[in-house]
Order: C-alpha cells, then structure tokens, then sequence
C-alpha cells in the first residue's frame, strides 16, 4: 500500500517546474526590458543636458545684447550726431565760400601791388 502516488507527484513537481520556469522567463524578460529603458532615460539625460548647457550659454548671450532702452539711446545719439554733422556741414561751405573770396581777391589784387 502505497500512500504517495509517485507518478502523481512527479506530474504535479513537472507542473511547478514549468510554472516556475516561465515565472523566471517572464521576470528576466521584464529585468531586460526595464535595463534598456534604463540606458534609454540615461542617454535622454545625456541629451538633455547638453541642451541644457547650450540654452544656458544662448542665456549669457542673449543677456550681453541691447534691449529697447540701449537701442533707442543708440538712435538718440545718432540724431544728434546727425545735427551736428549738419552744422558742420554748414559751417565748412560757410568757410570755403570765404577762402574762395580770399583766394580770389588774393589773386585778383596781389599781381596789382
């Protein structure tokens, strides 16, 4: 009399067998899965960074240029040199109109002495 039926047993410790194998399977395919994205997010950080250093450095550029305020003093100058050009401008034809007068008088009236 046999209490322990062998062959029952060694189907039902088969049954666990698979059962734990596909357990395995599936937690390595999962372990596998989960290290790629792993590696996926570390290249992501990768990039990100190096965007992250490139806006920063676009910042500091961005920070050295003239706003409104240094533009509009910029034409303000401008106008203003502009006017002072105009009267020296003037003020040359002025003087060469009076050189002339001088050179042609010179001219004119010195060969008479």
């Amino acid at each position: 009399m046999e209490f322990i039926n062998w062959a029952a047993a060694k189907l039902l410790f088969d049954v666990l067998q698979a059962l734990f194998m596909g357990v395995m399977a599936a937690y390595v395919y999962w372990l596998n899965k989960h290290r790629a994205s792993q590696t996926a997010i570390k290249e992501t950080h990768t990039r990100i960074d190096g965007v992250e250093k490139k806006v920063v450095n676009l910042e500091h550029k961005v920070e050295r240029l003239p706003d409104h305020e240094d533009i509009e003093k910029l034409q303000e100058q401008m106008a203003r040199t502009n006017v002072l050009l105009a009267e020296i401008s003037a003020n040359q034809k002025s003087t060469s109109v009076q050189v002339n007068r001088i050179n042609d008088y010179l001219l004119n009236q010195g060969g008479r002495s």
